[in-house]
């Protein structure tokens, strides 16, 4: 599969590349310790790094933030700061939009009617769209954002935008940001 997301959108609003460890918004999110742009490894595994290829030294540093959130995953970041090499960034990177895209594309594509346009084939704007709200609500999109879930793969844009205008989240300037890039679209 070929995807055209447009990854500078999406690292303009994860924030770039990040070599330190960070929690986004501690207060608000269920965020544990994150790097790159956007690796929430408080989301994560030991498995899913080895599915995602991460082994090694890196593997070795992520591991100890696997699974903490919150203020677990504050307490471990304040006990002992976590620090990634611009290389091992642009690496996380790469593998992260690899596989998450395929496994998105998928469930988009699982979701669709025959005659619908496949995730692939969608304008990059809807794609990147599609991902960048995926990348903060998980790709359960269908449980975490069952309104904005159904627009896209009725493939009803307009209404896709307005669920983005009215978003209800605590992300509101990303949201009409989002919803500006699909408007340009149709």
């Amino acid at each position: 599969m070929s995807f055209e997301v447009d990854y500078s959108f999406l690292s303009k609003l994860e924030g770039g590349c990040r070599t330190g460890g960070y929690i986004p918004d501690l207060e608000k999110s269920k965020s544990g310790v994150t790097v790159a742009t956007g690796f929430d490894l408080g989301a994560r595994n030991e498995d899913d790094l080895r599915r995602l290829g991460i082994q090694g030294s890196l593997f070795k540093k992520l591991a100890p933030y696997l699974g903490l959130k919150k203020h677990d995953a504050a307490k471990k970041l304040e006990k002992s700061p976590l620090s990634i090499t611009a290389t091992e960034c642009l690496q996380i990177d790469q593998v992260v939009k690899t596989h998450y895209l395929t496994q998105l594309a998928r469930r988009y594509n699982n979701a669709i009617s025959n005659s619908a346009t496949k995730f692939e084939d969608l304008k990059p704007e809807f794609q990147t769209v599609i991902t960048s709200v995926s990348f903060q609500h998980g790709l359960e999109l269908v449980r975490s954002t069952p309104k904005f879930w159904a627009s896209v793969v009725a493939q009803d844009w307009e209404l896709a935008v307005r669920i983005l205008r009215n978003f209800q989240d605590q992300y509101p300037t990303r949201r009409n940001k989002e919803a500006d890039l699909m408007e340009k679209a149709l």
